[in-house]
Protein backbone atom coordinates (compact mmCIF):
# COMPACT_ATOMS: atom_id res chain seq x y z
CA UNK A 1 0.00 0.00 0.00
CA UNK A 2 1.66 3.36 -1.17
CA UNK A 3 1.92 6.14 1.44
CA UNK A 4 -1.34 7.46 0.43
CA UNK A 5 -3.57 5.26 0.51
CA UNK A 6 -2.03 4.76 4.39
CA UNK A 7 -2.49 7.96 4.83
CA UNK A 8 -6.05 7.78 3.50
CA UNK A 9 -6.79 4.79 4.83
CA UNK A 10 -5.75 6.50 8.46
CA UNK A 11 -7.40 9.12 8.57
CA UNK A 12 -10.60 7.12 8.49
CA UNK A 13 -9.53 5.27 11.28
CA UNK A 14 -9.38 8.48 13.23
CA UNK A 15 -12.71 9.54 11.50
CA UNK A 16 -14.47 6.84 13.38
CA UNK A 17 -13.82 8.63 16.45
CA UNK A 18 -14.71 12.00 15.21
CA UNK A 19 -18.11 10.72 13.96
CA UNK A 20 -18.42 8.43 17.35
CA UNK A 21 -18.25 11.64 19.33
CA UNK A 22 -20.09 13.87 16.98
CA UNK A 23 -23.14 11.60 17.90
CA UNK A 24 -21.85 9.44 20.85
CA UNK A 25 -22.29 6.31 18.41
CA UNK A 26 -20.07 3.83 20.47
CA UNK A 27 -20.69 1.16 17.66
CA UNK A 28 -18.83 3.48 15.58
CA UNK A 29 -16.35 4.34 17.86
CA UNK A 30 -15.58 0.63 17.80
CA UNK A 31 -15.29 0.48 14.76
CA UNK A 32 -11.81 2.58 14.98
CA UNK A 33 -10.68 1.87 18.44
CA UNK A 34 -8.45 -1.55 18.96
CA UNK A 35 -9.97 -3.82 21.31
CA UNK A 36 -6.84 -3.20 23.93
CA UNK A 37 -6.86 0.62 23.91
CA UNK A 38 -5.95 2.55 26.53
CA UNK A 39 -6.76 6.37 27.31
CA UNK A 40 -4.86 8.76 29.31
CA UNK A 41 -4.69 12.40 29.99
CA UNK A 42 -6.32 15.41 31.34
CA UNK A 43 -10.28 17.17 31.87
CA UNK A 44 -8.80 20.13 33.66
CA UNK A 45 -6.81 18.92 36.19
CA UNK A 46 -8.09 15.52 36.72
CA UNK A 47 -6.10 13.07 35.29
CA UNK A 48 -7.83 10.02 33.26
CA UNK A 49 -6.25 6.37 32.64
CA UNK A 50 -8.47 3.85 31.46
CA UNK A 51 -9.60 0.89 29.20
CA UNK A 52 -11.09 2.30 26.33
CA UNK A 53 -14.44 0.56 27.76
CA UNK A 54 -14.51 3.97 29.84
CA UNK A 55 -14.68 5.65 26.93
CA UNK A 56 -17.60 3.67 25.97
CA UNK A 57 -19.71 3.79 29.05
CA UNK A 58 -19.20 7.76 29.04
CA UNK A 59 -20.27 7.93 25.07
CA UNK A 60 -23.29 6.01 26.13
CA UNK A 61 -24.41 7.84 28.62
CA UNK A 62 -23.93 11.49 28.18
CA UNK A 63 -26.29 13.43 25.19
CA UNK A 64 -24.35 13.90 21.80
CA UNK A 65 -23.44 17.37 20.28
CA UNK A 66 -26.19 16.91 18.16
CA UNK A 67 -28.65 16.17 20.58
CA UNK A 68 -27.44 19.57 22.14
CA UNK A 69 -26.42 21.36 19.82
CA UNK A 70 -23.08 21.96 21.21
CA UNK A 71 -20.05 22.89 19.03
CA UNK A 72 -17.60 19.47 18.40
CA UNK A 73 -15.20 19.50 15.55
CA UNK A 74 -12.01 18.16 14.82
CA UNK A 75 -8.66 18.64 12.50
CA UNK A 76 -5.66 16.25 12.27
CA UNK A 77 -3.03 18.66 12.38
CA UNK A 78 0.15 16.52 11.41
CA UNK A 79 0.55 12.30 10.76
CA UNK A 80 3.83 10.36 11.11
CA UNK A 81 3.61 6.92 9.60
CA UNK A 82 6.18 4.05 9.76
CA UNK A 83 5.55 1.19 8.51
CA UNK A 84 2.65 -0.71 10.61
CA UNK A 85 2.87 2.07 13.25
CA UNK A 86 1.55 5.93 13.04
CA UNK A 87 0.69 8.59 15.45
CA UNK A 88 -1.46 11.58 14.77
CA UNK A 89 -2.12 14.82 16.70
CA UNK A 90 -5.79 16.33 16.42
CA UNK A 91 -7.33 19.09 17.92
CA UNK A 92 -10.59 18.81 19.21
CA UNK A 93 -13.01 21.32 20.18
CA UNK A 94 -16.46 20.14 21.97
CA UNK A 95 -18.42 21.06 25.08
CA UNK A 96 -15.69 19.50 27.68
CA UNK A 97 -13.12 22.44 26.42
CA UNK A 98 -10.14 22.37 23.60
CA UNK A 99 -7.57 19.45 23.23
CA UNK A 100 -5.30 18.31 21.45
CA UNK A 101 -5.34 14.41 21.18
CA UNK A 102 -2.11 12.18 20.03
CA UNK A 103 -3.56 8.87 18.99
CA UNK A 104 -1.19 5.75 18.42
CA UNK A 105 -2.35 3.47 15.37
CA UNK A 106 -1.51 0.10 14.75
CA UNK A 107 -2.25 -1.91 11.14
CA UNK A 108 -2.34 -5.43 12.43
CA UNK A 109 -2.58 -6.82 9.23
CA UNK A 110 -6.64 -6.63 9.31
CA UNK A 111 -6.17 -3.18 9.00
CA UNK A 112 -5.63 0.33 10.72
CA UNK A 113 -6.74 0.39 14.75
CA UNK A 114 -5.98 3.45 17.46
CA UNK A 115 -4.38 1.58 20.26
CA UNK A 116 -4.09 5.01 22.63
CA UNK A 117 -5.47 8.50 22.93
CA UNK A 118 -3.51 10.69 25.04
CA UNK A 119 -4.60 14.24 25.70
CA UNK A 120 -4.48 17.22 27.48
CA UNK A 121 -6.33 20.77 27.30
CA UNK A 122 -5.08 23.32 24.51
Amino acid sequence: MDNTNVESAIRETINYYIEGMRTHSVEVLKQGFHSQAILCGYLGDELIAAPIEALYEWVGSNPSPVETGEVFGCSILSMEITGRVASAKVRETSPEGDFIDYFHLLNDGNGWSIVSKLWDTE
